[in-house]
């Protein structure tokens, strides 16, 4: 394979004799479009050494202007060069617009070559300079030299080869016509930088929504004049893939202009308050803009051409709001459509350069539309610095009828200061009489309230008093009816069951006189919390006190409801020694929690639900260094709408008469503040309630 790539290249060299080359001999560029062949490469795939294949190179067909088709991508040029001079120079070979550009020549019997390409990585390229395809080719004088080249085109906005012809000029003439045009370039730029700098700062002291929109569309004139002229692709070369990012952000940013642009109109021109039908438009075109900026990404040729036919549709509209805003006398309207011709003019020299209609020169092709976007944005700067003096001037007319106002508002003021001081001598009198009456309300206010605080201890000590009265009135009625059996045991002479109801009897005055003690107890426990005392501490085993209460709520219910009945169970923790706690209090939240649970187990048995067995728990554990009581019962449970309303005062689900609303609220006081501890509730309505009782552990050492 190696012996008959080296057969093909003596037969390139050879065909050199043999081939017409073109002369290069003017001192100036010169357009190349006959005088080589060329090869459609359809697939892509031809190698070098394909091409030198004599199958291959009998394929090539003579060139004359022709014009590249876009349908084939890859291209092979085939021709040979004279220097045709009496001096030895470096020729430079521009093939515009194509994205890769590989270049062969042959030198000592083999094959060098070249890349480039504005696609290609930037300090790769045989001839880096701005944002050119250029190859260079050093010719001694009166030599020929045998050129391949291998053309790749992707399809972008800036970057259409129109033909498959090319520029062959001396490197010297190149390099002064660069020099010339970057200057050139490097003063749109400069206008550029001055113009956004200096309207940056009036947008910062003024905050108008136009300048904003008018520092964007300067942005993107610098992007695009940089990126066109090749600055760019020279500050970040080093980026081996710029190329390819700064030609995918080209293809968008035409879009991202237009929007920016179409926003500037409307904002300017007032456009929404002025014209609502057109804003309306403008708005639709701005989503078109985003759409068609999408399918570029999905579908670069629809998405491209719809960029275009929305730039046809943009420019009528905007030169018609333009002329409508003159017309109607709009400040600015006048520079800003003046401003926008000149963009307009530049964008058609470009297109109709493109289209064949007018000849490619520097100024079509360079200058044409930096000239009309330098222009346009000088013009807009003047445009928004006339709308400023046009506000200034309204506001300074503005402010000059406030002044005036101001004045006449003041002798106004005068006068009404006058009628004002003898009308508040008559108010102050009347004034006066109004504070006594208020003075007087305010004291019975006062007294109201005390009172009603009296009415809330009332109920307080009526609510939590009721429990041992209720088992003093049930003892007291059984005693009655024992003293009967007594009476009649007697008149039948029997002693000895006489004796025994007797012990009954004596029993139950034990009862009575422990809970008429409790009730004092608890009289005297709420007059202590209303002076926002604490009730006397001592060593107290909580297991004790839990047992206690509970068989009292218990026993108590049963004496009233014989028929009552549930399973109590009990998990007191023997470890737990006497802690420091006032036991009338802890008791009173006991009786609370107790009999708001039996409350609940009634209620449940009394929906009479099939199976259920009530059950009320109580465990005590040590967590922590500190006493946790909890009591659970299965009852109907706590609705989750009123589970934050439970410790409000006077707030109770039970029926009139049968709860005042406080138990909770006063046990909850106990617990907290009397007792620095916790009382916290979980309960899931129709199954359960679980209060958990947290108080600190301080047993005796």
């Amino acid at each position: 394979m190696r012996y008959l790539y080296l057969f093909y290249c003596c037969l390139f060299f050879s065909t050199a004799l043999v081939a017409q080359p073109i002369l290069l001999q003017q001192d100036q560029p010169i357009t190349i479009s006959s005088g080589f062949s060329y090869l459609n490469d359809t697939t892509g795939k031809l190698t070098i050494a394909d091409v030198l294949n004599p199958t291959f190179t009998r394929q090539f067909i003579p060139a004359d202007n022709t014009p590249w088709n876009k349908n084939i991508q890859v291209y092979w040029l085939k021709f040979s060069v004279k220097n045709n001079t009496s001096f030895d120079k470096e020729w430079v070979f521009d093939f515009e617009n194509w994205s890769f550009v590989s270049f062969f020549y042959g030198a000592e019997n083999k094959l060098l070559r070249k890349e480039t390409g504005y696609l290609y990585p930037y300090r790769k390229r045989d001839y880096p300079h701005a944002n050119k395809v250029y190859i260079k080719l050093p010719l001694k004088a009166g030599q020929t030299q045998e050129c391949i080249v291998r053309l790749v085109s992707k399809f972008n906005i800036e970057k259409v080869p129109l033909t498959l012809n090319f520029i062959a000029a001396p490197r010297a003439k190149i390099d002064d016509a660069n020099a010339f045009s970057g200057q050139i370039i490097f003063m749109f730029l400069g206008v550029f930088i001055v113009m956004f700098i200096y309207n940056a700062f009036i947008y910062i002291s003024t905050r108008l929504k136009s300048y904003a929109y008018y520092l964007l569309v300067l942005f993107f004139a610098f992007f695009f004049t940089a990126g066109n002229s090749g600055y760019l692709i020279s500050i970040f070369g080093f980026i081996d893939d710029f190329s390819i990012w700064f030609s995918d952000f080209e293809s968008i940013a035409s879009n991202l202009l237009a929007i920016v642009y179409v926003l500037f109109v409307q904002s300017f021109l007032n456009v929404k308050q002025r014209y609502p039908f057109w804003n309306n438009i403008l708005n639709g075109l701005i989503g078109l803009y985003i759409l068609s900026g999408l399918l570029i990404f999905i579908y670069f040729e629809l998405g491209f051409a719809m960029t275009q036919l929305l730039g046809l549709a943009s420019f009528p509209l905007i030169i018609y709001l333009g002329i409508r805003s003159i017309r109607d006398r709009y400040p600015s309207a006048l520079f800003f459509s003046i401003g926008f011709s000149f963009l307009f003019t530049g964008i058609l020299c470009v297109i109709l350069m493109l289209l064949g209609v007018l000849p490619k020169n520097d100024f079509t092709f360079k200058y044409a539309l930096p000239t009309g976007s330098a222009l346009e944005v000088i013009m807009l700067a003047f445009a928004l610095a006339n709308m400023i003096n046009v506000l200034r001037r309204e506001n300074e007319e503005k402010q000059a009828r406030i002044i005036h106002q101001f004045e006449e508002n003041q002798q106004l003021q005068i006068t009404l200061n006058r009628e004002l001081e003898q009308k508040v001598e008559e108010r102050t009198q009347e004034l006066n009489q109004s504070l006594n009456q208020l003075r007087s309300t305010q004291d019975q206010l006062i007294m109201r309230e005390k009172m009603a605080s009296l009415g809330e201890l009332t109920a307080g000590v009526a609510h939590e008093i009721q429990n041992p009265l209720n088992f003093v009135n049930n003892f007291s009625e059984i005693n009655t009816e024992l003293v009967e059996e007594i009476q009649q045991e007697l008149s039948k002479g029997d002693l000895t069951e006489a004796s025994f109801i007797l012990e009954d009897l004596k029993q139950n005055m034990k009862r009575i006189t422990a809970h008429g003690g409790r009730a004092n107890a608890i009289v005297k426990g709420m007059l202590e919390h209303s002076r926002m005392g604490t009730a006397e501490k001592r060593m107290t085993n909580i297991n004790n006190l839990a047992e206690e209460y509970l068989m009292i709520v218990f026993q108590g219910l049963r004496s009233k409801d014989v028929l009552f009945s549930a399973e109590l169970r009990r998990d007191f923790d023997p470890t737990i020694q006497p802690t420091e706690l006032a036991p009338q209090e802890i008791g009173q939240v006991l009786l609370n929690i107790y009999g708001n649970a039996f409350y609940a187990i009634k209620e449940k048995a009394r929906q009479a639900q099939t199976g259920y067995q009530p059950q009320l728990s109580v465990r005590t554990f040590l967590e922590k260094n500190r006493l946790v009581l909890q009591i659970r019962d299965n009852g109907i449970g706590i609705p989750a709408d009123i589970l934050n309303k439970i410790y409000q005062p006077f707030f109770t689900t039970k029926p009139t008469g049968q709860g005042t609303g406080l138990g909770l609220y006063l046990a909850y006081d106990i617990i907290t503040k009397g007792h620095a501890g916790e009382l916290r509730v979980q309960t899931e309505q129709g199954l359960y309630t679980e209060f958990t009782i947290i108080l600190p552990y301080t047993p005796a050492a």
